[in-house]
């Protein structure tokens, strides 16, 4: 991706997963641990019907790995009791500074990508920092 070649500022479209994986209020969280190791991902927006409810993060799930917690088998915890209620959404037309200068603003690791209110993608604080990272070493190799 290079964020260069553009003759205005990209939108969040630009570095959106289109079609990320998601799940549903009931989804066990024993599902979603093997939904984030198996496809190596962090975060998963939850749905119900067409409407994104919330969201859940590899963080949110770390505390139940604390020896210090005696919790019910995580086969038997439903997503909504652990997940972040009302995250941050944009609009795929939503310029990509805006949406990097508010994840920065509320400290998030991502935002939740809506087309016509229905969920289109995600984007990650990953993807920005590739994305930069792509753009200096075009930037400054090319000047090599």
């Amino acid at each position: 991706m290079n964020l260069l070649d553009r003759a205005k500022a990209p939108t969040v479209a630009s570095l959106m997963q289109s079609f990320p994986y998601f799940a549903e209020p009931n989804t066990s969280v024993a599902q979603i641990q093997e939904l984030m190791k198996s496809h190596n991902i962090r975060h998963i927006p939850v749905k119900q019907n067409d409407s994104v409810m919330g969201i859940v993060s590899e963080r949110d799930l770390r505390w139940m790995s604390s020896p210090a917690m005696t919790l019910p088998v995580a086969e038997e915890i439903p997503v909504h009791h652990v997940m972040t209620f009302n995250p941050y959404t944009v609009e795929i037309t939503t310029p990509l500074t805006k949406v990097i200068s508010e994840m920065t603003d509320r400290k998030i690791g991502a935002a939740i990508v809506l087309s016509s209110g229905k969920l289109a993608g995600i984007v990650t604080v990953i993807d920005i920092c590739r994305a930069l990272g792509e753009l200096l070493e075009s930037e400054f190799n090319s000047k090599s």
